[in-house]
């Protein structure tokens, strides 16, 4: 019998159990998918604390080392994955990375062992900031929390709305931390957003700053101001009878119908579960096209089907063959009864964008944790 042993890099996160959905997901697929009579898959678990650079190098050299792991797979930032590749070139072992995209991906300093998994939130946050100055006007605003503001996230958002007008402007608030708390109080950008009266707002919360932020939202002046964000934003909160409308985003590398919602929707709730899964599929379909070649060869010629289309993993082009889907999220404050719609297609960035490759130049983050690994 053949054996492959994957080493996990896992961090924490008080916001969401992302590793344990990860972990979850990937179990669950080798369990469906990989031939237990011609493979056992051992996983070795290492966790990363918030998954910054030096905590991520550390458990690598571990696992290569101690462990002698065929493959890393797990929760890491394109920011610290430019800063480990080399380490992969050196041991000649690939990696499967998995995140959101919370920053963007630079292929440049990528190297033929590194794979991304990602549901690419930078291009979905372009394609929101595009469509809304299509939709309503060309002054945005960006506001957040300072952990959310540590991200991509405004400048894919700029970079979506000077594509749409090049007069457009995009004024911010980050959301200030009182005396005494453990986290910002979302309500302390509002008078912001009154005085700037924006076309639209671009809300950048999650965990308990996204109820927060929701509340106030709901019952503030601003609350007929077109509503835009992650889909992390959608946390329950207290509605008051009241019902927000937000505008989140969806990719897929398939036709998506108008319309079509709970199934293809629902599931970017499980993010991290599926993102797991999708490596579980990703490794059976590997090991069952393997033969004689190296298992990074046989990464390179994977074709999995997920609910977000054919999965494309190549770190040089990711996002690659992806469309954008606006979504039209109607929330009365449960997030599990939340009424879901796809509006349709909408405009669509890819990496090798001039302007996007140009940002890529300037340090558009402050944070090398993956998002909620905090």
């Amino acid at each position: 019998m053949n054996k492959l042993t994957v080493g996990l890099l896992l961090p924490v996160s008080t916001i969401v159990p992302m590793s344990r959905d990860f972990e979850q997901g990937l179990k669950q697929a080798i369990k469906d998918q990989v031939n237990q009579s011609d493979w056992e898959v051992e996983l070795i678990p290492e966790f990363i604390g918030q998954g910054g650079r030096l905590k991520v190098e550390e458990a690598i050299d571990k696992l290569f080392y101690h462990y002698q792991v065929d493959v890393v797979a797990g929760l890491v930032s394109n920011m610290v994955a430019t800063a480990v590749a080399p380490k992969f070139e050196r041991y000649k072992k690939p990696i499967i990375i998995n995140n959101i995209g919370e920053h963007i991906p630079n292929p440049a300093l990528f190297n033929p062992y590194i794979f991304i998994n990602s549901t690419h939130s930078w291009q979905q946050i372009w394609s929101l900031g595009y469509w809304a100055v299509k939709a309503f006007g060309n002054k945005g605003m960006f506001v957040a929390s300072v952990y959310d503001a540590g991200y991509s996230f405004s400048n894919m958002l700029t970079l979506g709305m000077e594509a749409a007008d090049k007069e457009s402007t995009m004024p911010f608030s980050i959301a200030q931390v009182t005396p005494g708390a453990k986290t910002t109080d979302p309500r302390t950008v509002f008078e912001h957003i009154e005085m700037f009266k924006p076309d639209f707002v671009f809300s950048a919360f999650c965990g308990e700053e996204a109820t927060a932020f929701q509340e106030a939202y709901a019952t503030s002046a601003a609350k007929n101001i077109p509503l835009l964000a992650l889909p992390f934003l959608l946390e329950n909160f207290d509605a008051k009878e009241n019902e927000l409308e937000i505008y989140t985003a969806i990719s897929s590398t398939e036709l998506v119908s108008e319309g079509e919602s709970e199934n293809k929707v629902a599931e970017q709730d499980q993010t991290y579960y599926q993102l797991g899964k999708e490596t579980g599929m990703i490794l059976a379909e590997a090991l069952k096209i393997k033969g004689e070649r190296s298992l990074t060869d046989a990464l390179n010629q994977v074709k999995v089907n997920s609910h977000r289309g054919v999965l494309h993993i190549d770190a040089q082009t990711p996002g690659k063959e992806n469309q954008v889907h606006l979504v039209k999220n109607i929330h009365s404050g449960n997030r599990n009864n939340i009424k879901r719609e796809i509006v349709g297609r909408i405009e669509t960035v890819s990496i090798d964008n001039k302007a996007l490759s140009d940002s890529l130049q300037q340090l558009s983050s402050g944070w090398e944790n993956p998002y909620l690994g905090i």
